[in-house]
């Protein structure tokens, strides 16, 4: 039985109350930027956010949407467990995560600047079969990341003020539906920014002060003496040390949950959305840099809030003393929220459910845009309605923000009420959606990809995958299987690993046994009708010049040298030869493993709270100047150009696009 360290009222209150101040704000800005910048609500702004967002907003956005309860949770349960490896191991694999999108993003940016969605070059490419079917694996990511977000809010919620499940799913995502409704995806890139500035500031007051200033600690080469007792009293269940990187299990599970969530990135629509939002010159330093910044959290909290938890388990200061947490307190992801409480008391667990409140309505928003974007244009206005004027594309968009915004709340309560956890939904969804990676990679980069190899070797990875999951299940776990021990981290690893690299080889295989053709991508175009609502403003964005695409392409050169440096070099080479050495950290390594990670923690602080005020400070002093009604020096409201077209089509093509689609009806 999990113990109730704060009371309902505060979770009710966070979720009601804070949710509803943010909505408030969000609606005002929304309308101070419609009345003062003329950045009315059209289809296009709604779901691309005119395509010019700065590079400030595109990391503190991707800092935001990566920042799941998940991160927060499970970095302060890795920490616990493990030690100082939890962090950072769950730090440098969901990195890697965003990074590798980003090489993706930016040919997403190159190759597609007028596409809403990612689903919109399938189409292009592989004519509606295709779609569909890359359609149903996007739908399927957008679903599951959005419960998960949901399950581990209100799962947190439930365990640490008592709140009911049931009201945590629907009343956390209530108030995001209504800002994202009302001011679209340029709302939320706002929101994010807000949501990630409250985090870092509770994330610095809380790492400066376990190492700093905390009577109970104070000091890394105190956290040393603490880790080195903790391990003789309360041992490590795998029997190395705290101070070590030699445990199995932690690098198999670092290894299994980063390549699970690659199809949580790659497939989810709302980390494509900021490619497309991006302004073109934007992308390449928005993703790496939100990349980053985002690394420091998890890696920062779990060293602190997480160690603290297991490094305070014989002072009466620790919530549990003078036992270790309970298996269903860890089940619950706890550790972090309980070393919080330990550091500052009950304040301390109201600012762990501040972070826990700030990444639910953040990421959700994020995840709600995107839905709505795939519904709008990749089922709505392309098999419903595709002369649909920008007005009834709006409208569209509503509706499913609110429909989906219910959804998931629903979703979430029934994996709440079959007692899933946030570890084994992530888990599931890596299996299960994993060879939807390489499809939309190899669909924009490989020429000879053919349409039968996305119908038959996508959906053949899954089956692949889940049979391996299943099959290596029976074998770690002695022949049992049930939902306990498919979580069995070998089984995990191999379901995962089956799933995402068998979908490309059934890719490849496919495409070289039954060619269809090849074609140039460079001169392949992949040209998305825009709607008819869209201004000046917007138009400009989806020109890129000759030297825009010339950067594009360096930087896409460029950003696959940084992901084989992380993925090889930092996650692999690093991550087995300090398992291989397998001794404890000195105090002087620790230490200045503590101080390099406090100075990252204020750098990547100082850059997200400051670029996106800084790069839009024009925004900001013409919003100001007319407030106080003086008339600004930059010019009025952006006119509005409509389409001649009336009934446009959907996608424009080339002569070789064209003979493409006759080779793959063909086939």
């Amino acid at each position: 039985m999990v113990e109730h360290i704060l009371s309902q009222g505060y979770g009710y209150g966070f979720a009601v109350g804070v949710g509803a101040g943010f909505a408030i704000l969000m609606v005002i800005i929304s309308t101070l930027l419609s009345k003062y910048m003329g950045q009315v609500q059209t289809s296009e702004r709604f779901s691309t956010a005119s395509r010019n967002v700065s590079s400030g907003l595109i990391a503190s956005s991707t800092v935001s949407a990566w920042t799941w309860p998940a991160t927060l949770l499970l970095s302060g349960t890795w920490s616990y467990i493990y030690g100082i490896s939890g962090a950072w191991l769950y730090a440098v694999g969901g990195t890697i995560q965003i990074t590798l999108f980003a090489f993706l993003a930016l040919q997403i940016k190159r190759r597609a600047p007028t596409a809403h969605t990612v689903s919109e070059t399938v189409y292009i490419r592989f004519g509606k079969a295709g779609h569909l079917v890359y359609l149903c694996y996007c739908a399927a990511t957008n679903v599951m990341v959005s419960s998960l977000l949901l399950l581990g809010g209100s799962q947190a919620f439930a365990a640490t003020t008592g709140m009911h499940t049931v009201a945590a799913s629907f009343l956390l995502p209530l108030t995001v539906v209504i800002y994202t409704a009302l001011g679209g995806l340029k709302a939320t890139f706002i929101s994010d920014w807000v949501h990630t500035v409250i985090i870092y500031v509770i994330l610095i007051v809380t790492a400066y002060t376990v190492y700093c200033s905390s009577p109970l600690i104070g000091s890394p080469g105190r956290m040393w003496d603490l880790l080195k007792e903790a391990q003789e009293i309360f041992p490590n269940t795998s029997g190395t040390s705290y101070l070590s990187f030699k445990d199995k299990n932690m690098v198999l599970l670092t290894w299994s949950v980063m390549l699970g969530g690659l199809s949580s990135v790659f497939g989810d629509p709302g980390y494509s959305q900021r490619a497309i939002a991006s302004d073109s010159k934007s992308v390449f330093m928005g993703y790496m840099m939100g990349a980053l910044c985002w690394m420091i959290i998890p890696f920062a909290l779990g060293s602190s809030a997480g160690l603290a938890c297991r490094a305070l388990l014989t002072n009466p200061a620790s919530v549990t003393f003078p036992n270790p947490l309970s298996e269903d307190e860890v089940g619950a992801s706890l550790p972090f929220i309980y070393g919080l409480a330990a550091i500052f008391g009950k304040s301390g667990a109201a600012a762990g459910l501040v972070m826990l409140e700030m990444s639910v309505t953040s990421a959700t928003s994020a995840e709600l845009i995107a839905f709505s974007s795939i519904t709008t244009y990749d089922l709505y206005r392309t098999y419903f309605n595709p002369g649909a004027s920008g007005q009834k594309l709006v409208r569209a968009s509503h509706i499913s923000v609110v429909c989906f915004g219910l959804f998931m709340a629903a979703l979430a309560v029934v994996f709440n009420y079959i007692n899933v956890t946030v570890s084994w939904l992530l888990s599931f969804l890596g299996i299960v959606l994993n060879p939807e990676v390489f499809a939309v990679t190899l669909a924009l980069f490989w020429p000879k990809m053919t349409k039968l190899s996305l119908l038959i070797g996508v959906p053949l990875g899954t089956v692949s995958g889940v049979v391996c999951w299943i099959g290596a299940t029976y074998h770690y776990a002695g022949g049992t299987i049930n939902r306990a021990t498919l979580m069995t981290t070998e089984a995990t690893f191999i379901g995962n690993i089956v799933s995402l690299f068998s979908s490309a080889i059934y890719i490849v295989a496919i495409s070289l046994i039954k060619p269809e053709g090849s074609f140039n991508l460079d001169s392949f175009k992949w040209e998305v009708r825009v709607a008819d609502d869209i201004d000046t403003e917007e138009q400009e964005a989806l020109v890129l010049s000759e030297k825009d695409e010339k950067l594009l392409n360096a930087q896409t050169w460029l950003s696959l040298f940084i992901n084989l440096f992380l993925l090889l070099g930092v996650y692999v080479v690093l991550t087995c030869a300090l398992y291989g050495w397998g001794g404890d950290l000195s105090r002087g390594s620790f230490t200045a493993f503590m101080i390099v990670m406090l100075i990252w923690l204020v750098l990547a602080a100082l850059y997200i709270i400051l670029t996106p005020l800084w790069q839009g400070r024009r925004a900001i002093k013409t919003v100001t100047l007319r407030l106080c009604g003086r008339k600004p020096e930059l010019s009025d409201r952006p006119s509005v150009q409509n389409s001649t077209d009336s009934n446009p089509t959907l996608f424009k093509t080339s002569p070789d696009q064209e003979k493409v689609r006759e080779l793959s009806d063909e086939s």
